[in-house]
Parts: C-alpha cells; structure tokens; sequence
C-alpha cells in the first residue's frame, strides 16, 4: 500500500514522539541519576498536541510545496527530545540544570 503524502507528517511526529519515549526510557534506567524534569510528561499527549497542530495547518495552508515543507518541518520538531536525549546519554550534553 502506497503512502499517502498526507500522512507523511503525521507518521514522521510519530517516529519522533516514540523515539523521545525511548531514549527517555531509556537514560532513566541506567542509574545515572538522571530524571524527567517535567513530571507529569506523557507520550501520548505529546502526540496528540503534535498531530493536533499538523493537521490544523494541512486543512488551514494551501496545498502548495512551501507549506507543505513546513508542515513536515514541524513534525521533524518532534525529533528534538530525542536528540537532547541522546546527547545526555552519550555524555556530549549535561542536560538542563534546574
């Protein structure tokens, strides 16, 4: 089955919350003294509020190639807690300090 270029965002915010939630799983249990620092974060949400903003902007914005473009720019955000993630992992980031 062929996919559909409009789901092409949604799937890419997908791979990109999952992945959060792994290296997240992930750096917590290595008993490196690492936490979440915010509590109450929840992957299902965090799906939801970016699945929620992708398709508000594709029914909003023309169809045309710059904005589809940032479309798929905003679900590449979701790749950004992963990147932090794995940045803290490796030792190459210290993390936030709060």
């Amino acid at each position: 089955m062929p996919l559909k270029l409009w789901m092409l965002p949604f799937l890419l915010a997908l791979g990109g919350v999952v992945s959060d939630y792994v290296t997240t799983t992930i750096a917590l249990t290595m008993c490196t003294g690492l936490y979440e620092t915010h509590p109450q974060y929840s992957p299902v949400w965090a799906l939801l509020i970016f699945w929620g903003a992708i398709a508000v902007l594709t029914l909003a914005l023309p169809k045309e190639k710059p904005w589809t473009l940032s479309i798929n720019a905003l679900a590449l955000a979701s790749y950004i807690g992963a990147v932090n993630n794995t940045l803290v992992i490796l030792g190459l980031f210290s993390g936030l300090v709060i």
